[in-house]
């Protein structure tokens, strides 16, 4: 290099990258050797990523202004219920070999005559 080097140079150490199916997400002080975080644009899983943000934001304990926490309602848990039993169900649609195998003795049907 000739001549004077330049002063106020600043490197960029959070940046995205965007591809149609993915965006690649980097911050060097996190990880310097690659992204720290890829998104997969799927529409296929979007409902699933939807249903699973939803699951933990019900999860997470709220917390009044002066800093206690919130009590837990019944409505609370039943929401949490209803989402738990919507994030499996799309889960087990698109991935049918994670459903788990039914254990103990079959039912008959038997009628006595």
């Amino acid at each position: 290099m000739r001549g004077r080097p330049a002063e106020n140079i600043s490197k960029k150490t959070k940046y995205k990258l965007e591809f149609e199916d993915a965006i690649w997400h980097f911050d060097l002080n996190k990880s310097k050797n690659g992204p720290y975080l890829v998104e997969i644009i799927d529409p296929k899983f979007d409902k699933l990523d939807k249903l699973y943000n939803k699951l933990e934001r019900l999860k997470k304990p709220k917390y009044h202004e002066n800093g206690r926490k919130k009590r837990t309602t019944k409505a609370d848990k039943i929401k949490v219920t209803k989402t738990e039993r919507a994030y499996w169900e799309e889960h087990y649609r698109l991935f049918p070999e994670d459903r788990p195998k039914k254990r103990g003795r079959r039912r008959t049907n038997r009628t006595n005559s």
